[in-house]
C-alpha cells in the first residue's frame, strides 16, 4: 500500500464518521503511523476505537451502512475484527478496540483483555516506535509515550513501558525487538537489551506457530545475520532452533574464516530474500554439528556434512511446524549445496554429463536456479583466498547453453520403460528388482553423456548389459518351467 492510498483512507474515514459517536475515537496506530512518518511503503492499516468493544461495533457500523465488502470477521475474545471497505476494496483493515491487558498465566502468553484508554494501550505495546497514533478527526500524530518519534529519529529500539514488564508479559516482543532492529539497522536500548537477556529462558512459553511466524519475519529481514547474532546475543536461540547453538564455537576448515556460525552469518546475507534461501542458507551446514573430527594436520573436518544434515533439518523444522514441502526444499539445497565443490573456481572441471546429471537432479529450473544461488553464496563465504566468486556464473552461462542446443536435462525421463527393460533382461515380475535398478541407473548414465539417445540405441544397451546374473536369473526361471513340465 502506497502512503497516497493510506492517505484517503484515512481522510475518507475522517468524512464519514464526522458529526457521529464515533468522532474523536477512531485512530490508525502502529506500524502504519510509524512507515507513514517514515515513507515507507504501508503494508497493514490497523485502526483503534477508544470506546468499550470499539473494535467490532465501529466495523459492525461500517457493514450496516453498507460499505464492507462483506460482513466483517469478528473475533469477540480480544474485540478485534476485520473488513474491507467497498471503496478500498484491495486492503484489509483490521479494527480493536483500545484494552488494557493482564498476564495471570506465567506458562502462557495469552493475557486476559478489557477495554482502556488510549493510554493503557499504548503502553501494553511492544516498542515506541510501534505505538503511535494518528488522531483521524483531528488530523494529528499522537505520541503518548513522548519517545516514538524521538527514537526513530535516533535510531533506537525502546519499549514504552519497563523493558522487565514488557519482554516478560510477551517474551515473543524479544523477537520482535531484534526483528525491527535489523530491519533498520538500528540500536537496541541498554536497558532494553539487558532485559531481553534476562527474560529470554521466557520464550520456552510461545508456541511453535508463532514463534515460527516471528522467525521467519526476522531471518527475511534486510539484515538477517545482525539479526541471528542479536537473537545468539540475547540468548533466543535455544528456544527456537537450538541445533544451531552448537555452531556457534565450532572451528572451521582452513578454507574458512572463523567459526562455522561466522560463515553461516556471511552466507545467509549473500542470498535473496525468500524464506526457503535464508533457512536453506541458515542451515546448510549444520551436518558439521554430527560429523566434525579434528585431523592429525590440527584442522577439523567435516566428512559427509551435507548429507547428515538431513535428519537434523528435519527435526528443527519440525519442531517449528514449518510444512513438509518447505522442509523437503530446504533439505534438498543443503544436501546438495557441495555439488560443484570439485569443479574448480572458473567450473573448467565440469563436464557436460556431470552438469546434466545436476540439471536432472534438480528437475526444474527454478529449483536449480535456488541451488546455485546457495552455492554462489556459500562459495563467496570463504576465507579471501579460498573463495570462488566466478563458479556459478560459468555454471550457469553452459547450463542456458546446454538448454539451448536441446540437451539439457531438466524434467527428463528415459525414453525406454522399466516393462521394456525387463523383457531385455528376462527378469520376471516381481524378481530381479535389483537388476533393473542398476540397468536403469546405468541408462541414465548414458543418457547424461547423450540425452539424444533414443528408445531403441537405449533397449540395444540394455541388450548388452546381460550378464552372469541375468543370465542366473533367466536359467532359473527355465528351471522352473521344466520343473512344472
Amino acid at each position: 500500500m502506497t502512503t497516497e492510498i493510506y492517505t484517503h483512507i484515512c481522510n475518507y474515514l475522517r468524512d464519514l464518521i464526522e458529526g457521529t459517536q464515533w468522532e474523536g475515537h477512531v485512530y490508525t496506530v502502529g506500524g502504519c503511523c510509524r512507515d507513514s512518518i517514515m515513507g515507507l511503503p504501508i503494508k497493514d492499516v490497523d485502526l483503534a476505537v477508544s470506546t468499550p468493544d470499539g473494535g467490532i461495533a465501529f466495523a459492525m457500523w461500517l457493514h450496516e451502512k453498507n460499505l464492507t465488502v462483506c460482513e466483517p470477521t469478528t473475533f469477540p475474545k480480544y474485540g478485534t475484527a476485520r473488513l474491507r471497505l467497498k471503496a478500498f476494496p484491495d486492503d484489509e483493515l483490521e479494527l480493536v478496540q483500545t484494552r488494557r491487558e493482564k498476564y495471570t498465566d506465567r506458562t502462557s502468553r495469552d493475557p486476559s483483555t478489557a477495554f482502556g484508554t488510549i493510554e493503557e494501550d499504548c503502553y501494553r505495546r511492544d516498542l515506541t516506535i510501534n505505538s503511535l497514533y494518528y488522531d483521524i478527526s483531528r488530523d494529528k500524530i499522537l505520541d503518548i509515550t513522548g519517545r516514538g518519534i524521538a527514537d526513530m529519529e535516533a535510531h533506537i529500539i525502546r519499549t514504552p513501558a519497563d523493558p522487565d514488564i514488557t519482554f516478560d508479559d510477551d517474551p515473543v516482543r524479544i523477537v520482535r525487538a531484534v526483528r525491527f532492529a535489523a530491519k533498520f539497522g538500528w540500536e537496541i536500548e541498554p536497558a532494553a537489551f539487558d532485559a531481553m537477556c534476562r527474560h529470554s529462558s521466557r520464550l520456552s512459553i510461545i508456541t511453535p506457530e508463532r514463534m515460527q511466524g516471528e522467525f521467519e519475519k526476522v531471518i527475511t529481514s534486510p539484515r538477517p545475520a545482525m539479526a541471528l547474532d542479536l537473537l545468539r546475543k540475547v540468548g533466543a536461540m535455544p528456544y527456537i532452533i537450538p541445533e544451531l547453538c552448537n555452531t556457534f564455537d565450532l572451528p572451521q576448515t582452513e578454507y574458512h574464516f572463523g567459526t562455522v556460525w561466522e560463515h553461516t552469518l556471511a552466507t545467509i546475507d549473500r542470498v535473496p530474500d525468500t524464506p526457503l534461501l535464508r533457512m536453506a542458507a541458515l542451515l546448510h551446514d549444520i551436518g558439521k554439528i554430527s560429523v566434525a573430527t579434528k585431523g592429525k594436520d590440527g584442522h577439523y573436518h567435516f566428512p559427509g556434512h551435507d548429507r547428515r544434515s538431513r535428519a537434523i533439518i528435519d527435526q528443527a523444522l519440525r519442531r517449528l511446524r514449518f510444512r513438509t514441502p518447505f522442509i523437503d526444499k530446504v533439505i534438498f539445497l543443503c544436501s546438495n549445496h557441495e555439488a560443484a565443490k570439485g569443479w574448480g573456481a572458473d567450473a573448467s572441471k565440469m563436464s557436460d554429463a556431470a552438469l546434466r546429471r545436476l540439471q536432472h537432479l534438480c528437475h526444474t529450473r527454478r529449483r536449480f536456479d535456488n541451488l546455485l544461488t546457495l552455492i554462489d553464496a556459500d562459495n563467496r563465504s570463504y576465507a579471501p583466498a579460498h573463495c570462488m566468486p566466478d563458479q556459478v556464473a560459468a555454471i550457469r552461462a553452459r547450463s542456458a547453453a546446454l538448454v539451448k542446443e536441446g540437451s539439457g536435462m531438466f524434467g527428463y525421463s528415459l525414453p525406454i520403460k522399466p516393462a521394456r527393460i525387463r523383457r531385455i533382461l528376462h527378469l520376471p515380475p516381481g524378481s530381479g528388482n535389483g537388476v533393473l535398478e542398476r540397468a536403469i541407473s546405468e541408462l541414465y548414465k548414458a543418457a547424461f553423456e547423450n540425452p539424444k539417445l533414443n528408445r531403441e540405441q537405449m533397449a540395444n544397451i540394455v541388450q548388452h548389459m546381460r550378464g552372469p546374473e541375468e543370465d542366473q536369473v533367466k536359467n532359473k526361471r527355465s528351471s522352473r518351467k521344466k520343473r512344472r513340465r
